[in-house]
């Protein structure tokens, strides 16, 4: 007379891994991150998967999957995130966040991960290097001895970054030089953490401490800085005569 199925076993996760390539991801890229069931699951709301990180761990939205066994979360990198195999936080990094995951007939899914590294986790079976690290400007001051400079004479700048930078094409430096702001070419430095700029003094240019333009003085005039994993570097300056900036580390007068 009747068809009547008993179902009061809670789904489980089976396994975590990811859609997206083994290889190094910087900040902006994408990462796809899959969440397999043991049977169809229907999803409401936005479920979250908390991610290893680094300083700042970071809580995943889902993003498609209901109808299925599996359940996609994405995931993008972020300026600062640092891992060297990425994973979730913990066994209870899968959280509902206010929605639910629910098999057909109704019961709600046991959400529990294997730990993060043990087999079917997601730092087990794939090999995702974060590197969200953007360089940053650190310093800025020369190698040139304090003193008087004429035209003619050469001044060697250094703009030093957090991190090691590798650079492509000329970027350039404005220099404070009085009447005439001066445009000063990249000389050396890629594959280090300290790129030089050489200035020649010109004719008229004057200056009572040398020092940069502005907080924006360094461009990439068509250029690249960025690390080894591809991160373009931020490029902002203390602000001219503030600790960190040419004027303040050194006493350059031009004439």
């Amino acid at each position: 007379n009747k068809a009547l199925v008993i179902d009061t076993t809670a789904a489980t996760v089976t396994n975590v891994t990811s859609s997206t390539d083994n290889a190094t991801k910087i900040f902006g890229e994408a990462v796809s991150i899959q969440v397999v069931f043991n049977e169809v699951m229907t999803v409401t709301g936005t479920p979250q998967l908390t991610l290893e990180t680094g300083s700042t761990d970071r809580a995943v939205d889902y993003a498609s999957g209901t109808a299925s066994n599996t359940l996609t979360f994405t995931y993008t990198v972020q300026a600062g995130d640092t891992s060297s195999d990425l994973d979730y936080t913990g066994t209870t990094s899968l959280a509902l966040n206010g929605g639910t995951i629910n098999d057909p007939a109704g019961n709600a899914a046991t959400l529990t991960l294997a730990a993060p590294g043990a087999a079917n986790s997601l730092g087990n079976n794939k090999a995702l290097v974060i590197d969200g690290a953007v360089p940053t400007v650190t310093n800025v001051s020369s190698t040139t001895n304090d003193g008087s400079y004429k035209a003619g004479d050469a001044v060697s700048i250094q703009v030093v970054f957090s991190e090691t930078v590798n650079v492509v094409g000329t970027p350039q430096i404005q220099l404070e030089s009085g009447a005439t702001d001066r445009q000063v070419d990249y000389a050396s430095g890629t594959g280090s953490n300290t790129l030089t700029f050489t200035y020649t003094v010109q004719a008229t240019d004057t200056s009572s401490d040398l020092d940069y333009k502005a907080t924006t003085s360094l461009a990439l005039n068509g250029g690249t800085i960025a690390d080894a994993a591809g991160n373009a570097a931020t490029l902002t300056l203390a602000a001219p005569g503030a600790t960190g900036s040419l004027g303040a580390n050194k006493a350059l007068l031009i004439d």
